[in-house]
């Protein structure tokens, strides 16, 4: 996964927090639909192709804008990064409990497309057991920050509540990742 792309993924989320802060929700929940919509695009024209990430991220976003405007209840869409933590959250720890871990594969199948100095590194004993481990503190991390996600979508304002589903998600990304290396 691209990390622009993580970043992309909070771009519609932020143009309905800032619609919405005028007051308007069906109109925000649209405006997000619709650079969602834009950002399919745009992923599509710059990498040539649309990575699952996006898809199912852009799928949620219609699934809970439309739940959003069937309902006029902003909190539909307040629950779509919940879900994806949950989703991602999942897939990391059933593929750690399995034994193959979800971070090992994807470094096996996407690892020839990195520099040979990164392809080496990555076949060590040390590496693989590092990815591992990470695949574990990371599941559990998404779990957490769901779960915060989904406090804070129901306690804070819209502007809390992002701040808490994007700098939240690094902060977890980055200690989950830094305790796994210790």
């Amino acid at each position: 996964m691209n990390w622009s792309l993580l970043l992309l993924d909070l771009v519609p989320l932020l143009v309905f927090v800032v619609v919405d802060s005028f007051g308007n929700t069906r109109r925000a929940v649209l405006w997000a639909l619709g650079v969602a919509g834009l950002e399919l695009v745009w992923e599509y024209a710059y990498f040539g192709e649309i990575d699952e990430f996006s898809i199912a991220s852009t799928l949620l976003i219609l699934i809970f804008g439309g739940l959003a405007l069937r309902y006029n209840n902003a909190l539909f869409i307040k629950c779509k990064p919940v879900v994806l933590s949950a989703f991602t959250a999942l897939a990391l720890l059933i593929t750690w409990g399995l034994g193959k871990p979800l971070l090992v594969t994807a470094m096996a199948r996407y690892g020839p497309a990195l520099p040979a100095q990164v392809q080496q590194l990555a076949q060590q004993p040390r590496m693989q057991q590092l990815l591992a481990r990470a695949t574990l503190y990371l599941g559990v991390g998404f779990l957490l920050h769901g779960a915060v996600v989904a406090w804070a979508a129901l306690r804070l304002g819209n502007w809390g509540w992002l701040l808490t589903r994007s700098l939240g998600a690094y902060l977890m990304i980055f200690l989950a990742l830094w305790l796994a290396s210790r």
